[in-house]
C-alpha cells in the first residue's frame, strides 16, 4: 500500500512539474537552437546544426494576412517608383541571361500558393526579386539572415592548357587540398553546379559575372594588404538546402580524393532568445525598441598574399596606387567608391595625391583595376572621371517613371524647394584656418559639396535639361510628355535630365578656378580598364563613362571560357531604400494626403531590407553616330579583351596587370 502511494505521489509530482514548465526549450524549435548557441558561444569553432536552424525557421506558420500586407507594400512601391518595372518584361539582349518578368503579376501569384510556413513564403519572394538580376532591387527579411554559413574552404576558376577547371583556393581545415582540381560537387561536374548556384544570384544580368562572384579572389583591405575575397558559393547568408557539400578532387600526381564538408553555421546577432516566440519578436517582427546587436568578431587573422610585379606608392581608404616592374606603368586599384569615414571631400584630395604620386614616378601608362567594386558615391565616381578627363562632361542622361504617386511627389517636393534661384548659402562653412593654397581649395570643396546637396530626389529644381543646359523651371516642364512602349506596356517617364550641378562638380570646379588640380598627360590610349565584371553601380558609372565617352579600352578577367564577359554591372541611376522613400513622402506631406491613401505603400510589419532603383541612365551616341535611346542597365557591353586566371594570377593580380600593360598598352 505504501509502495502504491509513493508511485502515485511521483506521478502527481511529475504532472505538476510538466504543467509548471510546458515550454521546455528542447521541445521548441528555436529553443533548441538557443541552447546550442548558449552552450558554445565562447567557442570560435562551434557550429549550430543545419537541422536546428531549418526547424527554427520553419516553426513560424504561414500568416495569410501578413503575406498580403507584405505583397501590398512591395507592389505599391514598385508600381509607384520602380523605374524598370516595364522594361523587366522584355526578353534579354543577346549576351545577357535572365528571365523576362511581370513582377507585379508574379508577386500576386504567390498569394495563391498553399504555403505552410512563413519561411517558404519569404524565400519565394526573395528568389523572385533576385530573378530580376537588378542588384539595386533588394528584398531581404531579417528574420532569416541571422546566420552565416561557411564551408571553410573557397574555390576559384583557372584555365590551363585551354581547359577551364575549378580549384581549391584556400582550405581552413586541410591545407593539402589547396590547388587541387575539384572535378565534381555533390556528384555532378563542378562548373555545372557552380553555374546553377551563380544563376540564382542577383548581382548581374551577365551569367559570367555571376559565376565570378560565386568564386573567390583577392582584394585589398583598408591597410593595403592583399587578402582573400571569399566567393558566395562557399560563404552564404541564406540557409543552404543541404547540410553539407561533397567534393571530389584530383590532386598532384593525379591522386583522387573525396570528402564531405558540413556547413559551419554561426549567428550574426548576439541578441538573447529562448523560444520561437522570442526569436520572432526579436529578429522577425518590426520592433523599433529592439536593436540587433553583433557578437564579438572572430579573431581570424587573414592570410596576406604577396605581389611579385609591383610596388605600392600611395594608398587611400578606397584606392591603392602601384608602379609595375616595367617602371613605366601605373596601376590604380579602386575597391569601392564609398569612403569608410564618409569624408568624400578628403577622399577627392587623397585620390589626386595618388595620381600625383604616379605622375612623379614617371609612369606613361595606366591600368585601372575596378574588380570586385560594389560602387558607392556617384559624385566621387564622376570626380574620378573628371580627374583624368577634365574636358568632358561625365554625366549620362537620366529619367524617372511618372505615375500618379511620383507625379504628386514631384509637385509637393518642388513646392517646398529652396533651390530654384539660389543655393543654400546657410551651409557655407566659415573661412577659418586658411593658411595655404590647399586649405583654400579644401574650404572651397567643402562649400561646393555642402551648398549644392540635393534635398529631395523629387525636387525638380535639382536637375537641368541637358539639351539646353538650364535647370527645369516647372514640374510640368520636367515631367514632359514621354511615353515609351516597354515590355508591351505604355509607360510615362520624365524628361531626360542630369543633376543641376553635374553631381556637384561644376560649382566645385568653378570655386577652385582650375588652379589646384593637375591636368595629367595621360590620354585614352594610355589607359585600360581591367575588371572581373563586378564593377557595379557608381563603379559602373566610372567604367562606362570612360569606355563609352572617352574610348578607354577594357579587359575582363574570368567568367566562362570563350564566352564574352561584361566589364561592368547594374549601372542603375539612383537607388532608394524603402525607409528613405517613406521619409521623403512624409516630409512633402503625401502620407497625410487622404486622397492618395490607396496609392501609398503601407509600412512593413516585419524587419526587412528593401530597396529599389529610382532613376535609370541612358546610353550615348555610339561610334557610328547613331543616337542611342537604350537604357544602360539592359545594354550588353562586353569587354574588348579577355584574360583568365591561372594558379599564380588568382592570388597575384600584378601578374595580370603586367600582362595587360605588355599586350594591350604598347
Amino acid at each position: 500500500m505504501k509502495s502504491t502511494f509513493n508511485i502515485l505521489y511521483i506521478l502527481i509530482f511529475a504532472i505538476i512539474a510538466f504543467l509548471l514548465d510546458p515550454c521546455d526549450a528542447n521541445d521548441d524549435a528555436c529553443g533548441r537552437l538557443a541552447n546550442d548557441i548558449k552552450r558554445s558561444n565562447k567557442d570560435s569553432y562551434f557550429s549550430v546544426k543545419h537541422s536546428d536552424v531549418q526547424a527554427c525557421f520553419e516553426s513560424f506558420p504561414y500568416d495569410k494576412n501578413l503575406a498580403q500586407k507584405t505583397i501590398e507594400t512591395l507592389k505599391k512601391t514598385l508600381q509607384g517608383f520602380y523605374v524598370y518595372l516595364s522594361e523587366a518584361k522584355e526578353q534579354p539582349r543577346q549576351g545577357f541571361s535572365f528571365r523576362a518578368i511581370d513582377l507585379v503579376k508574379e508577386l500576386d501569384s504567390l498569394l495563391s500558393n498553399n504555403y505552410k510556413t512563413d519561411y517558404q513564403f519569404m524565400t519565394d519572394i526573395v528568389s523572385l526579386i533576385d530573378e530580376m538580376k537588378d542588384n539595386h532591387l533588394k528584398f531581404r527579411p531579417a528574420c532569416y539572415l541571422i546566420f552565416i554559413y561557411n564551408q571553410q574552404l573557397s574555390l576559384y576558376s583557372a584555365v590551363n592548357n585551354d581547359k577551364q577547371v575549378i580549384k581549391i583556393f584556400a582550405d581552413e581545415l586541410d591545407k593539402n587540398t589547396i590547388d587541387c582540381e575539384v572535378t565534381h560537387i555533390d556528384g555532378r561536374p563542378s562548373i555545372e553546379v557552380i553555374k546553377e548556384f551563380a544563376d540564382t544570384l542577383p548581382i548581374s544580368r551577365d551569367s559570367g559575372v555571376r559565376f565570378n562572384f560565386a568564386l573567390s579572389g583577392v582584394t585589398f583591405n583598408k591597410n593595403g594588404d592583399l587578402i582573400e575575397s571569399p566567393g558566395s558559393f562557399t560563404i552564404r547568408n541564406q540557409l543552404p538546402k543541404q547540410s553539407s557539400v561533397e567534393y571530389a578532387l584530383k590532386c598532384a600526381n593525379d591522386t583522387s580524393k573525396k570528402f564531405t564538408r558540413e556547413w559551419k553555421i554561426r549567428p550574426l546577432a548576439s541578441n538573447i532568445f529562448n523560444t520561437s516566440k522570442d526569436y520572432w519578436n526579436t529578429f522577425c517582427q518590426l520592433n523599433n525598441s529592439i536593436e540587433l546587436t553583433s557578437p564579438n568578431a572572430e579573431t581570424v587573422v587573414p592570410k596576406i598574399y604577396k605581389m611579385s610585379e609591383c610596388k605600392m606608392v600611395y594608398k587611400t581608404p578606397i584606392a591603392k596606387f602601384f608602379v609595375l616592374s616595367d617602371n613605366k606603368t601605373g596601376v590604380i586599384v579602386l575597391t569601392s567608391v564609398l569612403p569608410p569615414d564618409g569624408n568624400f571631400v578628403n577622399e577627392m584630395f587623397e585620390l589626386q595625391n595618388g595620381f600625383n604620386s604616379l605622375e612623379k614616378e614617371g609612369v606613361k601608362k595606366l591600368v585601372l583595376d575596378f574588380s570586385g567594386n560594389p560602387g558607392g558615391s556617384l559624385e566621387l565616381a564622376l570626380f574620378i572621371v573628371y580627374l583624368l578627363f577634365p574636358e568632358t562632361d561625365p554625366s549620362f542622361n537620366l529619367d524617372m517613371v511618372v505615375t500618379e504617386l511620383s507625379r504628386e511627389a514631384f509637385f509637393q517636393a518642388t513646392s517646398q524647394s529652396v533651390h530654384e534661384d539660389f543655393i543654400d548659402a546657410s551651409l557655407i562653412p566659415p573661412l577659418v584656418n586658411i593658411s595655404s593654397k590647399e586649405s583654400i581649395a579644401r574650404w572651397a570643396a567643402e562649400t561646393a559639396y555642402s551648398v549644392t546637396a540635393i534635398g529631395s530626389p523629387f525636387d525638380i529644381f535639382s536637375y537641368k535639361n541637358p539639351a539646353i543646359n538650364d535647370h527645369f523651371h516647372t514640374v510640368k516642364e520636367f515631367i514632359g510628355n514621354n511615353t515609351y512602349l516597354r515590355g508591351g506596356t505604355s509607360t510615362q517617364y520624365t524628361s531626360k535630365f542630369v543633376n543641376r550641378y553635374s553631381e556637384r562638380l561644376n560649382l566645385f570646379i568653378e570655386l577652385l578656378s582650375g588652379n589646384f588640380f593637375n591636368k595629367y598627360e595621360w590620354k585614352s590610349e594610355d589607359m585600360i580598364i581591367l575588371t572581373d565584371g563586378y564593377c557595379g553601380s557608381s563603379c559602373s558609372s566610372i567604367a562606362q563613362r570612360m569606355a563609352i565617352k572617352n574610348n578607354v579600352s577594357t579587359v575582363a578577367v574570368g567568367g566562362y571560357k570563350d564566352t564574352p564577359l561584361s566589364y561592368s554591372s547594374f549601372p542603375g541611376g539612383q537607388v532608394l531604400e524603402f525607409e528613405e522613400l517613406i521619409a521623403e513622402l512624409d516630409v512633402v506631406g503625401l502620407l497625410q494626403n487622404e486622397t492618395l491613401a490607396d496609392l501609398i505603400p503601407p509600412p512593413f510589419s516585419i524587419r526587412v531590407i528593401f530597396g529599389f532603383t529610382l532613376k535609370e541612365a541612358y546610353d550615348v551616341v555610339n561610334k557610328d553616330n547613331v543616337n542611342q535611346e537604350d537604357v544602360l542597365e539592359f545594354v550588353y557591353k562586353p569587354a574588348e579583351h579577355r584574360f583568365y586566371h591561372d594558379e599564380i594570377s588568382a592570388r597575384d593580380p600584378s601578374v595580370l596587370w603586367l600582362k595587360a600593360a605588355k599586350e594591350l598598352l604598347n
